[in-house]
Protein backbone atom coordinates (compact mmCIF):
# COMPACT_ATOMS: atom_id res chain seq x y z
CA UNK A 1 0.00 0.00 0.00
CA UNK A 2 1.64 3.22 -0.75
CA UNK A 3 1.15 6.41 0.98
CA UNK A 4 -1.62 7.90 -0.81
CA UNK A 5 -3.62 4.39 -0.31
CA UNK A 6 -2.69 4.82 3.31
CA UNK A 7 -3.87 8.25 3.94
CA UNK A 8 -7.57 7.22 1.74
CA UNK A 9 -7.79 4.77 3.76
CA UNK A 10 -7.69 6.38 6.70
CA UNK A 11 -10.14 8.62 5.68
CA UNK A 12 -12.65 5.86 4.95
CA UNK A 13 -11.90 4.01 8.50
CA UNK A 14 -12.39 7.18 10.23
CA UNK A 15 -15.83 8.18 8.40
CA UNK A 16 -16.66 4.26 8.76
CA UNK A 17 -16.04 4.33 12.44
CA UNK A 18 -17.60 7.68 13.06
CA UNK A 19 -21.35 6.68 11.45
CA UNK A 20 -20.79 3.18 13.37
CA UNK A 21 -20.66 5.17 16.59
CA UNK A 22 -23.10 7.88 16.10
CA UNK A 23 -25.32 7.60 12.77
CA UNK A 24 -27.85 4.84 11.24
CA UNK A 25 -26.49 2.91 8.92
CA UNK A 26 -25.65 4.11 5.23
CA UNK A 27 -26.67 7.59 5.41
CA UNK A 28 -27.15 9.04 1.70
CA UNK A 29 -24.82 11.01 0.54
CA UNK A 30 -25.10 14.58 -0.19
CA UNK A 31 -25.16 15.87 -4.04
CA UNK A 32 -21.90 17.82 -4.88
CA UNK A 33 -22.73 21.57 -5.03
CA UNK A 34 -24.83 20.93 -1.66
CA UNK A 35 -24.77 23.60 0.91
CA UNK A 36 -24.58 22.42 4.16
CA UNK A 37 -24.06 23.92 7.79
CA UNK A 38 -22.14 21.13 10.35
CA UNK A 39 -20.30 21.61 13.60
CA UNK A 40 -17.21 19.87 13.46
CA UNK A 41 -15.78 17.86 16.38
CA UNK A 42 -11.85 16.76 15.68
CA UNK A 43 -8.96 17.35 13.25
CA UNK A 44 -7.58 14.44 10.67
CA UNK A 45 -4.79 13.95 8.92
CA UNK A 46 -3.48 16.42 6.15
CA UNK A 47 -5.68 19.31 7.90
CA UNK A 48 -9.00 18.91 7.20
CA UNK A 49 -11.88 19.19 9.60
CA UNK A 50 -14.22 16.35 10.97
CA UNK A 51 -17.52 16.85 11.55
CA UNK A 52 -21.31 15.56 10.65
CA UNK A 53 -24.25 16.13 9.22
CA UNK A 54 -27.32 15.74 11.56
CA UNK A 55 -27.37 12.27 10.18
CA UNK A 56 -23.98 11.64 10.99
CA UNK A 57 -22.93 11.41 7.88
CA UNK A 58 -19.08 12.27 8.04
CA UNK A 59 -18.24 15.97 5.33
CA UNK A 60 -13.98 16.81 5.88
CA UNK A 61 -13.67 20.29 5.74
CA UNK A 62 -10.26 22.06 4.57
CA UNK A 63 -9.69 25.28 6.12
CA UNK A 64 -11.75 24.52 9.19
CA UNK A 65 -10.64 23.88 12.64
CA UNK A 66 -12.59 21.53 15.25
CA UNK A 67 -15.43 22.83 17.51
CA UNK A 68 -16.61 24.76 14.94
CA UNK A 69 -19.87 26.02 13.42
CA UNK A 70 -19.30 26.47 9.41
CA UNK A 71 -21.04 26.54 6.43
CA UNK A 72 -19.59 24.33 3.76
CA UNK A 73 -20.10 23.03 -0.05
CA UNK A 74 -19.71 19.89 -1.09
CA UNK A 75 -17.19 19.13 -3.62
CA UNK A 76 -16.82 15.09 -3.53
CA UNK A 77 -19.10 12.86 -1.74
CA UNK A 78 -18.49 8.78 -1.32
CA UNK A 79 -20.76 6.25 0.21
CA UNK A 80 -18.98 6.82 3.40
CA UNK A 81 -18.02 10.51 3.58
CA UNK A 82 -17.89 13.58 1.64
CA UNK A 83 -15.40 15.92 1.31
CA UNK A 84 -16.46 19.96 1.30
CA UNK A 85 -14.92 23.61 1.00
CA UNK A 86 -15.40 26.49 3.73
CA UNK A 87 -17.86 29.13 2.79
CA UNK A 88 -18.71 30.31 5.97
CA UNK A 89 -17.56 30.22 10.00
CA UNK A 90 -20.38 31.11 11.84
CA UNK A 91 -18.94 30.16 14.95
CA UNK A 92 -14.94 30.34 15.34
CA UNK A 93 -13.06 28.02 17.19
CA UNK A 94 -11.42 29.80 20.64
CA UNK A 95 -7.98 27.78 18.84
CA UNK A 96 -8.64 30.05 15.06
CA UNK A 97 -6.09 33.05 14.69
CA UNK A 98 -5.71 35.53 11.88
CA UNK A 99 -3.31 34.16 8.80
CA UNK A 100 -0.16 36.21 8.86
CA UNK A 101 0.59 35.03 5.34
CA UNK A 102 -1.52 37.58 2.72
CA UNK A 103 -1.60 34.32 0.76
CA UNK A 104 -2.80 31.99 3.39
CA UNK A 105 -5.59 29.73 1.69
CA UNK A 106 -4.65 29.80 -1.86
CA UNK A 107 -0.60 29.31 -0.86
CA UNK A 108 0.10 25.60 -0.84
CA UNK A 109 3.04 26.13 1.14
CA UNK A 110 1.04 26.24 4.58
CA UNK A 111 -1.91 24.66 5.76
CA UNK A 112 -2.21 25.80 9.35
CA UNK A 113 -1.60 29.41 9.73
CA UNK A 114 -4.85 29.76 10.76
CA UNK A 115 -4.57 27.67 13.92
CA UNK A 116 -2.68 28.42 17.21
CA UNK A 117 0.59 27.02 17.45
CA UNK A 118 -0.26 25.03 21.20
CA UNK A 119 -3.13 23.85 18.83
CA UNK A 120 -1.14 22.86 15.59
CA UNK A 121 1.08 21.11 18.39
CA UNK A 122 -1.95 19.14 20.03
CA UNK A 123 -3.21 17.75 17.00
CA UNK A 124 -0.41 16.39 16.05
CA UNK A 125 0.13 14.04 18.73
CA UNK A 126 -3.33 13.16 18.83
CA UNK A 127 -3.24 12.18 14.48
CA UNK A 128 -0.03 10.35 15.76
CA UNK A 129 -2.25 8.42 18.26
CA UNK A 130 -5.28 8.04 16.12
CA UNK A 131 -2.88 6.46 13.06
CA UNK A 132 -1.44 4.32 15.61
CA UNK A 133 -4.44 3.09 17.01
CA UNK A 134 -6.32 2.64 13.70
CA UNK A 135 -3.85 1.66 11.05
CA UNK A 136 -1.03 -0.28 13.39
CA UNK A 137 -4.31 -1.68 15.82
CA UNK A 138 -2.28 -0.81 18.87
CA UNK A 139 -4.19 -0.10 22.03
CA UNK A 140 -3.23 2.72 23.65
CA UNK A 141 -0.12 3.07 22.32
CA UNK A 142 2.80 5.28 24.39
CA UNK A 143 2.59 8.66 22.58
CA UNK A 144 5.15 11.10 23.95
CA UNK A 145 4.61 14.41 24.32
CA UNK A 146 5.25 16.58 20.68
CA UNK A 147 8.98 18.24 20.22
CA UNK A 148 7.91 21.09 19.49
CA UNK A 149 9.92 24.35 17.29
CA UNK A 150 8.02 26.58 19.66
CA UNK A 151 10.03 29.97 19.33
CA UNK A 152 11.14 29.27 15.93
CA UNK A 153 7.65 28.71 14.26
CA UNK A 154 8.53 30.71 11.47
CA UNK A 155 11.68 31.51 8.96
CA UNK A 156 12.69 27.70 10.34
CA UNK A 157 12.94 26.58 6.34
CA UNK A 158 16.63 26.51 5.01
CA UNK A 159 15.58 25.36 1.60
CA UNK A 160 13.16 27.20 -0.78
CA UNK A 161 12.11 26.36 -4.05
CA UNK A 162 9.95 28.76 -6.49
CA UNK A 163 8.71 28.03 -9.78
CA UNK A 164 8.69 30.09 -12.56
CA UNK A 165 5.39 29.90 -14.61
CA UNK A 166 4.06 32.29 -17.76
CA UNK A 167 0.60 31.27 -16.62
CA UNK A 168 0.22 32.83 -12.93
CA UNK A 169 -3.28 32.03 -10.70
CA UNK A 170 -5.31 34.84 -11.34
CA UNK A 171 -6.99 35.87 -8.09
CA UNK A 172 -10.55 36.25 -7.46
CA UNK A 173 -10.91 40.15 -7.48
CA UNK A 174 -8.11 40.15 -10.64
CA UNK A 175 -10.71 37.94 -12.80
CA UNK A 176 -13.45 40.26 -11.77
CA UNK A 177 -11.83 43.49 -12.96
CA UNK A 178 -11.41 42.04 -16.14
CA UNK A 179 -8.42 43.52 -17.68
CA UNK A 180 -5.81 42.15 -19.11
CA UNK A 181 -2.99 40.85 -17.09
CA UNK A 182 0.68 39.77 -16.85
CA UNK A 183 0.87 36.52 -16.24
CA UNK A 184 4.57 36.11 -15.56
CA UNK A 185 4.44 34.74 -12.27
CA UNK A 186 7.30 33.14 -9.74
CA UNK A 187 6.64 31.60 -6.79
CA UNK A 188 4.26 29.18 -4.74
CA UNK A 189 2.34 26.68 -6.55
CA UNK A 190 -1.44 27.15 -5.63
CA UNK A 191 -2.58 24.72 -3.23
CA UNK A 192 -3.82 21.15 -4.62
CA UNK A 193 -2.58 22.75 -8.59
CA UNK A 194 0.83 21.80 -9.55
CA UNK A 195 0.12 23.52 -12.95
CA UNK A 196 -0.49 26.71 -11.63
CA UNK A 197 1.64 28.85 -9.89
CA UNK A 198 0.83 32.13 -7.53
CA UNK A 199 2.99 34.92 -7.99
CA UNK A 200 4.17 35.35 -4.29
CA UNK A 201 6.37 38.96 -3.29
CA UNK A 202 6.31 37.80 0.00
CA UNK A 203 7.05 33.93 2.48
CA UNK A 204 7.16 33.55 5.87
CA UNK A 205 8.96 30.14 6.01
CA UNK A 206 12.20 30.86 5.16
CA UNK A 207 15.08 33.57 6.28
CA UNK A 208 14.36 37.43 4.63
CA UNK A 209 16.92 37.57 2.07
CA UNK A 210 15.73 33.94 0.62
CA UNK A 211 12.51 36.33 -0.22
CA UNK A 212 14.69 39.37 -1.22
CA UNK A 213 16.78 36.84 -3.87
CA UNK A 214 12.87 35.63 -5.10
CA UNK A 215 11.87 39.33 -6.36
CA UNK A 216 15.18 40.19 -7.53
CA UNK A 217 15.00 36.97 -9.74
CA UNK A 218 11.53 37.89 -10.78
CA UNK A 219 12.23 41.27 -11.67
CA UNK A 220 15.81 39.99 -13.58
CA UNK A 221 14.14 37.67 -15.35
CA UNK A 222 10.87 40.23 -16.15
CA UNK A 223 13.34 42.92 -17.17
CA UNK A 224 15.38 40.76 -19.60
CA UNK A 225 12.51 39.12 -20.85
CA UNK A 226 14.25 35.43 -20.48
CA UNK A 227 10.52 33.42 -21.27
CA UNK A 228 9.41 30.47 -19.01
CA UNK A 229 10.04 27.43 -20.26
CA UNK A 230 7.86 25.34 -21.40
CA UNK A 231 8.32 21.77 -23.59
CA UNK A 232 4.73 22.25 -25.46
CA UNK A 233 3.93 26.07 -25.40
CA UNK A 234 7.10 27.80 -24.90
CA UNK A 235 10.66 25.41 -25.35
CA UNK A 236 12.81 28.55 -25.98
CA UNK A 237 12.24 29.89 -22.54
CA UNK A 238 14.81 29.79 -20.53
CA UNK A 239 14.22 29.97 -16.61
CA UNK A 240 12.20 27.03 -14.87
CA UNK A 241 12.80 27.55 -10.74
CA UNK A 242 14.98 29.39 -7.94
CA UNK A 243 16.19 26.71 -5.22
CA UNK A 244 17.94 29.35 -2.51
CA UNK A 245 19.71 27.67 0.50
CA UNK A 246 20.88 29.10 3.76
CA UNK A 247 22.31 27.98 7.26
CA UNK A 248 21.82 28.19 10.55
CA UNK A 249 25.65 27.83 11.77
CA UNK A 250 27.19 29.85 9.20
CA UNK A 251 26.34 33.15 6.85
CA UNK A 252 26.57 31.40 3.79
CA UNK A 253 23.60 31.37 0.97
CA UNK A 254 23.33 29.56 -2.34
CA UNK A 255 21.37 30.85 -5.05
CA UNK A 256 20.63 27.83 -7.83
CA UNK A 257 18.83 28.95 -11.07
CA UNK A 258 17.49 26.28 -12.71
CA UNK A 259 17.54 27.04 -16.43
CA UNK A 260 16.66 25.12 -19.67
CA UNK A 261 20.16 25.85 -21.16
CA UNK A 262 23.61 26.99 -20.99
CA UNK A 263 23.44 31.01 -21.55
CA UNK A 264 26.43 32.38 -19.79
CA UNK A 265 26.23 36.08 -20.83
CA UNK A 266 23.01 36.31 -19.11
CA UNK A 267 24.37 34.42 -15.87
CA UNK A 268 26.83 36.39 -15.84
CA UNK A 269 24.77 39.50 -15.73
CA UNK A 270 22.22 38.16 -13.55
CA UNK A 271 25.14 36.88 -11.07
CA UNK A 272 26.60 40.67 -10.95
CA UNK A 273 22.94 42.28 -10.38
CA UNK A 274 22.31 39.72 -7.79
CA UNK A 275 25.92 40.58 -5.57
CA UNK A 276 24.71 44.18 -6.07
CA UNK A 277 21.14 43.76 -5.34
CA UNK A 278 21.60 40.95 -2.81
CA UNK A 279 25.24 41.34 -0.73
CA UNK A 280 24.43 38.24 1.33
CA UNK A 281 24.61 35.39 -1.32
CA UNK A 282 27.97 33.95 -1.22
CA UNK A 283 27.55 31.55 -4.07
CA UNK A 284 25.39 30.72 -7.15
CA UNK A 285 25.20 28.09 -9.02
CA UNK A 286 23.19 27.46 -12.42
CA UNK A 287 21.61 24.12 -13.00
CA UNK A 288 20.40 22.92 -16.28
CA UNK A 289 17.92 20.65 -17.34
CA UNK A 290 15.87 20.65 -20.45
CA UNK A 291 13.99 17.67 -19.91
CA UNK A 292 10.00 17.82 -19.46
CA UNK A 293 10.31 16.58 -15.80
CA UNK A 294 9.13 19.92 -13.90
CA UNK A 295 11.66 19.02 -11.21
CA UNK A 296 14.76 21.19 -10.03
CA UNK A 297 17.40 18.71 -10.97
CA UNK A 298 19.43 18.82 -13.74
CA UNK A 299 22.02 16.85 -15.85
CA UNK A 300 25.07 19.54 -15.78
CA UNK A 301 25.37 22.42 -12.60
CA UNK A 302 28.08 25.49 -13.69
CA UNK A 303 29.22 27.15 -10.57
CA UNK A 304 28.76 30.93 -11.36
CA UNK A 305 30.47 32.77 -8.76
CA UNK A 306 31.54 31.15 -4.72
CA UNK A 307 32.26 27.81 -3.82
CA UNK A 308 29.20 25.91 -5.49
CA UNK A 309 28.30 25.17 -1.74
CA UNK A 310 27.19 26.01 1.63
CA UNK A 311 28.41 24.93 5.43
CA UNK A 312 25.77 23.80 7.87
CA UNK A 313 25.96 22.12 11.15
CA UNK A 314 24.06 19.60 12.55
CA UNK A 315 25.45 19.16 16.35
CA UNK A 316 28.99 18.66 16.39
CA UNK A 317 29.22 17.75 12.78
CA UNK A 318 29.85 20.13 9.61
CA UNK A 319 28.22 19.08 6.50
CA UNK A 320 29.41 20.86 2.87
CA UNK A 321 26.00 21.29 0.83
CA UNK A 322 25.60 21.35 -3.01
CA UNK A 323 22.74 22.47 -4.63
CA UNK A 324 21.39 18.74 -5.28
CA UNK A 325 22.62 17.45 -1.79
CA UNK A 326 19.62 16.61 0.56
CA UNK A 327 19.95 18.18 3.89
CA UNK A 328 16.82 18.27 6.18
CA UNK A 329 15.30 21.35 5.80
CA UNK A 330 14.88 22.87 9.28
CA UNK A 331 18.02 22.17 10.91
CA UNK A 332 17.19 23.15 14.17
CA UNK A 333 14.55 20.47 14.80
CA UNK A 334 16.71 17.91 12.72
CA UNK A 335 19.24 17.81 15.88
CA UNK A 336 16.33 17.87 17.91
CA UNK A 337 15.03 14.73 16.03
CA UNK A 338 18.48 12.95 15.86
CA UNK A 339 18.62 13.38 19.35
CA UNK A 340 15.37 11.47 19.70
CA UNK A 341 16.27 8.64 17.99
CA UNK A 342 19.30 8.19 19.65
CA UNK A 343 17.75 7.85 22.69
CA UNK A 344 15.30 5.47 21.40
CA UNK A 345 18.06 3.48 20.51
CA UNK A 346 19.31 3.43 23.72
CA UNK A 347 22.61 3.78 21.78
CA UNK A 348 25.75 2.01 23.78
CA UNK A 349 29.60 2.10 23.62
CA UNK A 350 29.54 -1.61 22.64
CA UNK A 351 27.09 -1.16 20.02
CA UNK A 352 27.17 -1.96 16.62
CA UNK A 353 24.93 0.38 14.68
CA UNK A 354 23.10 0.35 11.19
CA UNK A 355 21.40 3.09 10.24
CA UNK A 356 19.07 1.98 7.14
CA UNK A 357 18.23 4.70 4.29
CA UNK A 358 20.98 6.42 5.75
CA UNK A 359 21.00 9.50 2.75
CA UNK A 360 23.99 11.58 2.91
CA UNK A 361 24.76 10.34 6.36
CA UNK A 362 23.87 13.02 8.52
CA UNK A 363 22.40 10.90 11.44
CA UNK A 364 24.88 8.25 11.23
CA UNK A 365 27.91 10.60 11.66
CA UNK A 366 25.81 12.19 14.70
CA UNK A 367 25.20 8.90 16.47
CA UNK A 368 28.83 7.67 15.73
CA UNK A 369 30.29 9.28 18.98
CA UNK A 370 27.90 7.21 20.90
CA UNK A 371 28.85 3.44 19.59
CA UNK A 372 31.89 1.18 18.58
CA UNK A 373 30.73 1.34 14.54
CA UNK A 374 27.96 2.43 12.04
CA UNK A 375 27.29 1.33 9.16
CA UNK A 376 24.86 3.26 6.82
CA UNK A 377 23.36 1.69 3.78
CA UNK A 378 21.50 3.39 0.87
CA UNK A 379 20.62 2.57 -2.49
CA UNK A 380 22.00 6.31 -4.15
CA UNK A 381 25.30 6.22 -5.14
CA UNK A 382 25.48 9.68 -4.96
CA UNK A 383 24.54 10.14 -1.56
CA UNK A 384 26.93 7.73 -0.67
CA UNK A 385 29.60 9.72 -2.14
CA UNK A 386 28.31 12.44 -0.07
CA UNK A 387 28.36 10.13 2.86
CA UNK A 388 31.46 9.14 3.08
CA UNK A 389 33.38 12.98 2.07
CA UNK A 390 31.33 14.16 5.37
CA UNK A 391 32.37 11.79 7.18
CA UNK A 392 35.81 12.52 6.08
CA UNK A 393 35.69 15.86 6.71
CA UNK A 394 34.30 15.21 10.07
CA UNK A 395 37.28 13.07 10.80
CA UNK A 396 34.88 10.26 11.99
CA UNK A 397 36.47 7.16 11.48
CA UNK A 398 33.88 4.89 13.11
CA UNK A 399 31.70 4.71 10.09
CA UNK A 400 31.35 2.36 6.95
CA UNK A 401 28.87 3.66 3.97
CA UNK A 402 27.45 1.03 1.39
CA UNK A 403 25.77 1.56 -1.38
CA UNK A 404 23.09 -1.30 -1.85
CA UNK A 405 18.92 -2.07 -2.51
CA UNK A 406 17.82 -2.80 1.29
CA UNK A 407 15.67 -5.44 -0.24
CA UNK A 408 17.87 -7.77 -1.98
CA UNK A 409 21.09 -7.46 0.40
CA UNK A 410 20.86 -7.02 4.16
CA UNK A 411 20.64 -10.93 4.57
CA UNK A 412 22.37 -12.72 2.71
CA UNK A 413 25.47 -14.25 3.03
CA UNK A 414 27.66 -12.29 0.88
CA UNK A 415 26.43 -9.11 2.74
CA UNK A 416 26.44 -10.43 6.24
CA UNK A 417 30.07 -12.13 6.19
CA UNK A 418 31.54 -8.40 5.61
CA UNK A 419 29.43 -6.54 7.41
CA UNK A 420 29.08 -7.34 11.74
CA UNK A 421 25.09 -8.02 12.76
CA UNK A 422 23.73 -4.89 14.24
CA UNK A 423 22.93 -4.74 17.99
CA UNK A 424 21.01 -1.70 17.34
CA UNK A 425 19.29 0.24 14.23
CA UNK A 426 18.07 3.54 13.18
CA UNK A 427 15.80 3.38 10.27
CA UNK A 428 14.76 6.62 8.27
CA UNK A 429 12.94 5.22 4.54
CA UNK A 430 11.06 7.60 2.61
CA UNK A 431 7.26 8.37 3.29
CA UNK A 432 5.96 5.52 1.65
CA UNK A 433 7.59 3.30 4.64
CA UNK A 434 9.72 0.13 4.24
CA UNK A 435 8.72 -2.02 1.76
CA UNK A 436 7.48 -5.72 3.24
CA UNK A 437 10.66 -7.59 2.16
CA UNK A 438 13.07 -5.04 3.95
CA UNK A 439 10.51 -5.37 7.07
CA UNK A 440 11.40 -9.48 6.78
CA UNK A 441 15.12 -8.64 6.52
CA UNK A 442 15.06 -6.31 9.85
CA UNK A 443 12.88 -8.76 12.09
CA UNK A 444 15.55 -11.22 10.73
CA UNK A 445 18.33 -9.13 11.60
CA UNK A 446 16.91 -8.99 15.58
CA UNK A 447 18.84 -5.98 16.57
CA UNK A 448 17.82 -6.08 20.21
CA UNK A 449 16.78 -2.27 20.08
CA UNK A 450 15.15 0.29 16.74
CA UNK A 451 14.48 3.54 16.69
CA UNK A 452 11.88 3.83 13.59
CA UNK A 453 11.90 7.36 12.27
CA UNK A 454 9.22 8.23 10.16
CA UNK A 455 7.77 11.46 7.84
CA UNK A 456 4.51 9.73 7.38
CA UNK A 457 3.32 7.90 10.67
CA UNK A 458 0.53 6.14 8.47
CA UNK A 459 3.15 3.98 6.75
CA UNK A 460 4.64 3.89 9.68
CA UNK A 461 2.57 2.20 12.42
CA UNK A 462 1.35 0.15 9.43
CA UNK A 463 5.30 -1.39 9.09
CA UNK A 464 5.91 -1.68 12.55
CA UNK A 465 2.18 -3.71 12.92
CA UNK A 466 4.26 -6.21 10.47
CA UNK A 467 7.35 -6.10 13.50
CA UNK A 468 4.78 -6.94 16.14
CA UNK A 469 5.64 -10.76 16.70
CA UNK A 470 9.01 -10.31 17.37
CA UNK A 471 9.34 -6.68 18.59
CA UNK A 472 7.27 -4.62 21.26
CA UNK A 473 6.62 -0.74 20.53
CA UNK A 474 7.83 1.27 23.96
CA UNK A 475 6.63 4.62 22.75
CA UNK A 476 6.31 7.09 19.58
CA UNK A 477 7.90 10.40 20.03
CA UNK A 478 6.64 13.07 17.45
CA UNK A 479 8.74 15.65 16.42
CA UNK A 480 7.35 19.12 14.44
CA UNK A 481 9.33 19.94 11.88
CA UNK A 482 7.36 21.76 9.70
CA UNK A 483 4.95 24.33 11.95
CA UNK A 484 2.49 26.22 9.87
CA UNK A 485 2.37 22.46 7.90
CA UNK A 486 0.04 19.45 8.91
CA UNK A 487 3.38 17.26 8.41
CA UNK A 488 4.71 15.66 11.58
CA UNK A 489 7.99 13.64 12.06
CA UNK A 490 7.85 10.93 14.50
CA UNK A 491 10.47 8.50 16.89
CA UNK A 492 9.33 4.91 16.99
CA UNK A 493 11.22 3.33 20.29
CA UNK A 494 11.07 -0.49 19.38
CA UNK A 495 11.96 -3.36 21.92
CA UNK A 496 13.06 -6.79 20.95
CA UNK A 497 11.08 -9.44 22.74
Amino acid sequence: MDTAQSLNTSAEATASEEQTNSAPKRAPKPQRGAELTIRTHSFAFEGKAVGRREDGYVIFTEGALANELIRVEVTRAKGQFAEAKLIEVIEPSPERVVPPCPYFGICGGCALQHMSYPAQVYWKGAQVRELFERIGKFENPNVLPVLTSAGREFQYRNKMEFSFSSERWLLEEEIAGGDELDRFALGMHVRNRFDRVLDTHSCLLPKAIAVEIMNFSRAFARDHNLGVFDPDKNPEGLVRFLVVRTSEATPDVMVNLVTSRSEPKIMEKFAKELRERVPGVTTMVNTINGKRAQVATGDAEHTIFGPGTIRDSIGTNQFQISAQSFFQTNTLQAEKLYQAACEAAELKRDDILWDLYCGTGTITLFAAHLVKHVLGVELVESAISDARANALSNSIANVEFVASDLRKALTTPEFLSQYARPTAMIIDPPRSGMHPEVVKEVVELAPERIAYISCNPATQARDIDLMRERYELISIEPVDMFPQTFHIESVAKLRRK
